[in-house]
């Protein structure tokens, strides 16, 4: 036996498999890395994700949300332990459905009174911050709407934005000279 003194780490609770102890290495370089230590991620949580949408005869439209800073930028050596996220980008979902278009928004940690929402016939921009929670998104809506018919509510964290589409679907003739 080894009097070499084995470290405790999130990994001890599993069985002793040299899979997990990589996995283990892998996560601490890469937070020696981005210059964080686990104890202060441990007090705001990160969150990253995107979305992919596809309108047949469009290009994929892939969009990034979360409140991850963009580290090839704010990671260089001299700026490594100046890190500090201001803004989160909230997880949006935007549906057609008939001639509505319904904005799904998530702000947890946040009160009715704390959000902002401005909407144009062809955008809509989100703000709300509570304390250290701050959120801000400038949505582009899929149609032309109407910002008049705009109707939202907010219950458990979850921001739902409905607006009615102008014209949706509706055809025209078109006379040809």
């Amino acid at each position: 036996m080894s009097d070499k003194r084995k470290r405790r780490g999130f990994f001890d609770k599993f069985p002793d498999d040299e899979d997990f102890r990589d996995i283990e290495d892998i996560i601490e370089h890469m937070m020696e890395k981005f210059g964080l230590d686990l104890d202060d991620i441990s007090k705001q949580p990160f969150v990253y994700g995107f979305s992919v949408s596809k309108r047949p005869g469009e290009e994929p439209e892939i969009r990034e949300f979360g409140n991850m800073p963009d580290y090839e930028e704010d990671l260089s050596p001299e700026n490594r332990h100046q890190v500090r996220i201001e803004q989160t980008q909230p997880l949006i979902d935007i549906f057609e459905i008939d001639d509505m278009v319904h904005v799904v928004a998530e702000l947890p940690g946040v009160e009715k009174s704390d959000i902002e929402v401005n909407a144009s016939e062809s955008s809509m921009e989100l703000k709300a911050s509570s304390g250290d929670i701050e959120y801000f998104e400038h949505v582009e809506f899929p149609v032309t709407v109407d910002p008049d018919t705009a109707q939202a509510n907010y219950r458990n964290g979850v921001l739902e934005v409905i607006l009615t589409a102008k014209d949706f679907g509706k055809k025209r003739l078109i006379q040809i000279d």
